[in-house]
């Protein structure tokens, strides 16, 4: 929410400030960011346990691939709006989450940012602390767009601590430095190519030939491939537009 992102841009400010009046050598924004991810990490597992000590458990929502941020929005919309037969969802329901990631994708058409794309498509995270009846859950499962709890038999099963902080980490500390209006080192580069990987020369003096990726080059859109020519192995460079891959039967 807000205000977290109020809390991690004040952090950011107030490092530099000790830093200045300290007379110390500034830190590098790489190093201020990775600070603040690494306290806002902090916080979420500090919260993880609290509610763990208070019976909120974490849950697995499946999802219609593509409706993640749509059933978070959902669930909280309903949440907020829904008092029936003295049924407060709000007190059970403590936090829903759609981890997300920003990418950087390679291909031979070029270099693409996406932002804010799903981390684990088909699945949204919600933290739960159960009423006697169970009633929670039913009321989480009749949310459109929600199609089942991850679990055993029908019955939702509560993710283990590891499990949600892997699930969490790099997006809690992507946001953390988001907010503190920085700069992300964090952002997950895709290359439609890699290393030891099968590809047919399409154009070039070795159009027709085969031969395997030995090195990538993603920012300026190279390979070194290594083909077998005149009974040698010889390397040559290409553009990423100039080979396709052999897709493995």
């Amino acid at each position: 929410g807000e205000s977290m992102d109020e809390e991690s841009k004040d952090e950011a400010e107030k490092i530099r400030d000790e830093e200045t009046s300290l007379g110390e050598s500034p830190e590098s924004a790489e190093e201020i960011a990775k600070r603040i991810a690494d306290k806002a990490v902090e916080e979420f597992e500090k919260t993880f346990d609290d509610n763990a000590e208070q019976g909120c458990k974490w849950y697995a929502l499946n999802t219609y691939s593509g409706y993640e941020k749509r059933v978070k929005h959902n669930i909280e919309g309903r949440t907020r709006n829904y008092r029936e037969d003295n049924f407060d969802p709000s007190e059970y329901i403590r936090d829903v989450e759609v981890p997300l990631e920003d990418v950087e994708q390679h291909t031979e058409k070029g270099k693409k940012n996406i932002e804010g794309r799903v981390r684990i498509p088909g699945y949204v995270l919600i933290c739960i602390n159960p009423d006697k009846d169970k009633r929670i859950f039913k009321f989480v499962q009749e949310t459109e767009g929600v199609t089942s709890f991850a679990g055993v038999n029908q019955q939702p099963v509560a993710l283990t601590k590891k499990e949600v902080m892997d699930m969490m980490t790099s997006y809690i500390r992507h946001e953390a430095i988001k907010a503190a209006k920085l700069k992300s080192p964090d952002k997950v580069m895709e290359v439609k190519y890699k290393v030891g990987e099968n590809v047919n020369i399409i154009t070039d003096a070795f159009a027709g030939f085969h031969g395997v990726i030995s090195e990538v080059y993603p920012e300026i859109q190279k390979l070194k491939v290594i083909i077998s020519a005149f009974g040698r192995d010889t390397p040559i460079d290409l553009g990423f537009d100039q080979v396709q891959k052999i897709e493995e039967a």
